[in-house]
């Protein structure tokens, strides 16, 4: 009997040995034609085997898989003990799904292998839909804030030998989510009213188009029509995420600002149109939304900033494809792009700072004696010379009667001249955020 052990024992160091020998000597490979594809495709790839050591072996295999897995710690209570408080712990929910998972035997005979270079080529098609490339993971585990999302997809090529080792080489590719939607424009609007001011602000915002890849420039129109006296102190554009993770039952959600940029405001009574320029992040992950477990959408929003007030917000949904280089090299930014003049359709606002006294009568303002800006020049009089009011449609002012100078009524009155500049517009830094936000928890 002791003899049989050794005899074992030393057959499986003698495997182990040569295990190591092949592992060491014998090299192989895995590339694929393509290093992105969406649900349907044809991948086509190679293995190449270089071998030094021969060695016994049953085949050549590829091994390709898709799959998502999703998983987030969740504090809990319980009790353990009558009148004792209740115990935290930590939950983990999880789950796991595969969306395909074939072996391709691209070299099926058995024998020995001897030394020498081989290639085996194959090929397999793609389910025809299949969510985004997706993998983020944040948090460290066993601390109640971490979690995971993934979908990765992988082809991996192994011989299947006598011995166990491991001469095998794992090669990932990218699935974009296929993007049914026309390549067009993206639009939003919004308006507001003020509690204690007349008018309102209106916002019209469109996008050049509804899909991006990382690193892409966006250039949102901003047509804004504010026809009271509110000043806006600032545009933002920021881009949010919205990552939401399903595991037994269970819903767990994310919303991130991962990026602003800051544009100058506008006056009162400002009504024009702004380019607001602003790039992709060149790291951000790709929109998913066709997965059971991970879902990540993205939006932008265009957001004015105003004193007093709650901001003005228009939101446009978008799509981010997965970037071609996300296994290989990362891309040069894009250049400087030329953009078309901002417009403003209404003469300057002319500040209060600027107006001691009447433009027309020249009066000086008192606490009695107040200023008001006429609606069509933008100029500041006293009530004696702003007198009359009506609607002024060719400067935006189609839905109230608004104050205009006797200087400005004949013109205004019959719907008033248009005005055009095109304002220089200092742009703030852009500034990239990561800004958690609080996870929602519930049950689904």
């Amino acid at each position: 009997m002791e003899f049989i052990n050794a005899v074992g024992h030393a057959m499986e160091h003698a495997a182990k040995d040569i295990s190591h020998m092949i592992d060491a000597k014998n090299k192989i490979n895995v590339t694929l034609d393509r290093i992105s594809y969406v649900g349907g495709d044809i991948v086509q790839g190679t293995v190449f085997l270089k071998c030094e050591v021969p060695f016994s072996a049953k085949g050549v295999i590829v091994k390709i898989k898709g799959h998502e897995k999703s998983s987030w710690e969740e504090w809990r209570q319980r009790q353990t003990q009558e009148g004792q408080p209740p115990e935290r712990y930590i939950h983990v929910h999880k789950e796991s799904k595969e969306f395909f998972k074939d072996n391709i035997r691209v070299y099926p005979y058995e024998g020995i292998v001897q030394p020498g270079d081989y290639s085996f080529p194959f090929q397999y098609q793609l389910p025809p839909t299949l969510p985004g490339t997706y993998f983020e993971s944040h948090g460290q585990w066993g601390h109640g804030d971490a979690y995971l999302a993934e979908v990765i997809y992988f082809a991996k090529a192994k011989i299947d030998v006598v011995f166990k080792h491991d001469l095998k080489k794992k090669q990932h590719f990218v699935i974009n989510e296929r993007f049914d939607k026309a390549l067009q424009p993206s639009y939003g609007e919004n308006s507001k009213t003020f509690l204690l001011t007349k008018g309102k602000l209106s916002a019209k915002v469109w996008l050049d188009k509804n899909c991006y890849f990382p690193g892409n420039t966006v250039i949102a129109r901003l047509e804004a029509n504010n026809t009271s006296v509110k000043p806006t102190n600032k545009v933002n554009v920021k881009v949010i995420k919205h990552l939401q993770l399903h595991a037994e039952g269970h819903h767990w959600e994310k919303k991130t600002e991962i990026y602003r940029q800051v544009y100058k405001g506008f006056e009162p009574s400002w009504f024009g149109v702004r380019w607001l320029p602003f790039p992709i992040p060149i790291n951000i992950l790709p929109s998913t939304t066709t997965s059971k477990l991970v879902k990540c959408h993205y939006f932008f929003i265009v957001e004015c900033d105003i004193p007093g007030a709650i901001d003005l917000q228009v939101q446009l949904p978008t799509a981010i494809l997965a970037p071609q280089w996300l296994y290989s090299d990362q891309p040069q930014m894009p250049p400087a792009m030329q953009l078309p003049p901002d417009v403003s359709y209404r003469p300057p606002w002319q500040p209060d700072g600027s107006a001691p006294s009447c433009n027309k009568c020249h009066n000086g303002f008192t606490l009695f004696n107040r200023r008001h800006h006429c609606r069509h020049c933008g100029k500041v009089f006293c009530g004696k010379c702003s007198s009359k009011a009506c609607k002024i449609p060719n400067l935006g002012y189609n839905e109230e009667v608004v104050k205009v100078c006797d200087e400005c009524w004949h013109t205004a009155s019959t719907g008033g001249h248009q005005f055009q500049a095109a304002p220089t517009l200092p742009v703030e830094e852009p500034k990239e955020l990561v800004v958690p936000s609080a996870p929602v928890h519930h049950d689904g």
